[in-house]
This record gives structure tokens, sequence and C-alpha cells, in this order.
């Protein structure tokens, strides 16, 4: 049987007709489901995430345009437990931050639902993170605190600290030094911790006290809550490090032949003796050396020294003889003077906080006790005679006496 054009046409209508009656029962019947008016949806929350804690997560999210939410819930143990706060608008775009306690270690599923003033609910939202507790506790107590390679103590009164390297995973964050300063204070501070070469420097280190640390783990790279272990402490410090004073020292200039001017060393005129050089030579092993005579003119009140803060303690300030020559006048002493202004005149080395001569050129070695915080200029003052005069010293050491 054969259909025109306008048979086919009739039929069409016919069915659209009858889909449309269809959709309209079904909308009715929806309507009657919802008491006669339509459902609304409040807005949900945007980027949603978990961040893990110890026994407890905070999950946040940003909530923007809808201004009739009034409140939400999060359900989480398969509904069987649930929290509900009100949430109060601002502005265009809000953030929920909800801390969520007493949970179990392990992983977790939060379901959350916003709600307007009539009581519309929103469609649910789901989002997974993990709790953290006993288990990774356990864990981070066996891995212990950060090992340590070196500790020195600096000659402007700071303690540094150089630590092992450790990797990504291992989720360190930082390190929590507790150390008393110089003025016996209690001091309390975290260092952020590198992965690779860190070196730390804690400032104003009192030297009678020991320093206590303990590392703070983070299981994820963002969480609320930081995990550690017990205290390790900083064995007292042996020695004020002094800046290029043990064999071979480096120079700063040269002649390019033998003498040369010590680096890091304030030396004056009087010490650059050898046609504007001197204090150590460029040989292969390069020592602090002075010498005067043999065609070099005299040393008249010379002064190498380099400014130190010293908190209270008591320090020695010892010299390890190379060689030692006299023929006429060799007067070289060790010396600490007060301030930053160099070392007193030859003429009168009591004005000096301390000061020991260098007797025959055995090793020397000279005891003071500084009670409290100072700047010290610290170094050697000579006179030497144009005779055949020599010092040589393979270091310069402060040592701090426990």
């Amino acid at each position: 049987m054969k259909l025109n054009n306008v048979s086919i046409r009739m039929g069409l209508w016919a069915l659209l007709l009858a889909g449309v009656a269809a959709s309209c029962k079904k909308m009715d019947d929806y309507k009657k489901f919802a008491d006669g008016g339509e459902i609304t949806y409040p807005a949900t929350f945007d980027s949603l995430k978990v961040i893990p804690g110890n026994g407890r997560v905070m999950i946040t999210g940003l909530l923007r345009g809808d201004p009739n939410v009034t409140k939400y819930r999060v359900y989480w143990n398969s509904g069987s437990d649930s929290l509900e706060n009100n949430f109060v608008r601002k502005d265009g775009t809000d953030t929920l931050k909800q801390i969520i306690d007493h949970l179990p270690e392990g992983p977790m599923t939060f379901t959350l639902r916003t709600y307007d003033s009539r009581g519309n609910r929103s469609i649910p939202m789901v989002v997974t993170g993990n709790v953290y507790g006993a288990n990774y506790q356990a864990s981070v107590t066996e891995r212990g605190n950060r090992a340590i390679l070196g500790t020195s103590f600096l000659a402007d009164g700071a303690a540094q600290i150089t630590w092992a390297d450790v990797d990504a995973y291992v989720g360190v964050l930082g390190m929590r030094i507790r150390y008393y300063d110089a003025y016996d204070q209690l001091r309390d501070t975290i260092i952020v911790s590198d992965l690779k070469n860190q070196v730390s420097t804690v400032p104003g280190v009192s030297i009678l006290k020991p320093i206590a640390y303990n590392t703070l783990y983070l299981p994820e790279p963002a969480g609320i809550d930081t995990f550690t272990v017990a205290a390790n402490t900083l064995s007292l410090f042996t020695e004020v490090k002094l800046l290029n004073s043990i064999k071979p020292v480096a120079n700063s200039s040269n002649d390019g032949s033998r003498w040369a001017t010590l680096r890091d060393w304030i030396s004056n005129d009087a010490v650059k003796n050898h046609n504007g050089y001197g204090g150590t030579d460029i040989s292969g092993d390069a020592k602090i050396y002075f010498e005067a005579g043999w065609g070099a003119p005299g040393i008249s009140n010379g002064k190498v020294y380099q400014v130190v803060n010293l908190p209270p303690g008591k320090y020695n300030f010892e010299g390890s003889i190379d060689w030692y020559h006299e023929s006429s006048k060799n007067d070289v002493y060790l010396m600490a003077a007060p301030g930053t202004n160099g070392l007193p005149d030859v003429s009168n080395p009591g004005a000096a906080f301390a000061y020991k001569k260098v007797d025959n050129g055995s090793n020397v070695k000279m005891e003071f006790t500084v009670t409290q915080p100072t700047t010290f200029s610290l170094g050697l003052l000579l006179d030497m005679s144009n005779s055949g005069e020599a010092m040589r010293f393979n270091s310069l050491r402060l040592y701090i006496v426990p």
C-alpha cells in the first residue's frame, strides 16, 4: 500500500502529540510527587579536597553563585556518621574548611550535600582521602630523626648544621630546633627541609647548653598535622670556626712569585712588607707566614685579625707553630681586643682583653673567659726586626673549653 505525503505528515504529527502527552503525564506525576512544585537543587561545592591529618581530616571546597545555600551536611562510614553545619554566604566565592575528627586510619569516602532556606538539597558530592594514625606514626618512629653530617660554631656567633640528604617519599617537612641563645633565652624554631645539600644556620646560639632537635614528617604534600619522633641532642660545640686559619691557607692576592696576602683576614700595611704582600706564600703547602729581613724590611706593629662574635664561655686561642726564627727581635702575640677596630699597638699589649706572647717558638695557647656576648678582634700582633726573623703557623684555632 502506498502512502501519500499528507498521510505521512499526519502520522508523524500523531506520534509527536502522543509523546508530548506522555511527557506531560510524567511531569504531572513528578509534580504530584513533589507536592505540585518543581524541585530546586542548591549549588554544590567545587574543587573538593580531603586534607589528611592524624585521626582526622579537613574537607575544603569552594561555593560560587548561589546565595540561598544556608547549610551543608557531610556523611561518612556509608552514611552512618554525619555532621551538619550552617554556611553563611559572604561574597561571590566562599570557602569550606570542615574538620572531621575521631576517624580510623585508612582511606575514607565522604558525601556532601548543600541545603537552601526552603529545605531543598543539592545533588550528592563525593570525595575521598586518607586518614593517618598509629601505623604511620610507627613508620616515622622507625625512620627516626634526620641524620646530621656535621656541626660548626661560626665566628659570627651562629651554629651551622649540615644535614644528610633525604628522598622526597620520606616526607620530611622540616626540623624543629630548640636552643638557648647567648642571653640564656630559650628559642624554638622550625627549619623547612631541603632534600639535598642542606646547611642551616642558627643565629646567636649559646655554647654552654646543647641544642635539641626533632624531625617533622608529613605523609602527603599537604596535611593539617605533622608527625614527629623523640628529640635528639647535639653535642656541645668544641670550636669556633675561624675563616682560612688552617693550612693550606688561601690568599686574596700575590706577587706571582712567592709572597701573598691572607684571604679572610684584615691585614694592615706593616704586615705586607714584601712589596705590598705578606701573611702567607704561594707554596704548595701554604701557611700563615711572616718573615722580616733577608732582603725584606722589618714588621713594625703588624696586625692581622678577624672579627668574631662570642657568647659567654671559656675559650682557648691556640697557634700551632711550624717554624720560628729569632735573630734580634721577634715579638709575636696572640690577641683578643673588644670591638671591630682591630688590635692595640705593640707598645701597649695590655690594652687588649687578652693576649699571650709566643715564647721561643713553642705552640702557644691563650685562654680567656667571656661573661656576656661580646664582639672581638682576634688575631696576631707582630713586631719583627729586619735582622732575619720568621714566624710560620700551621693553624690558628679558637677552641671552646667545656
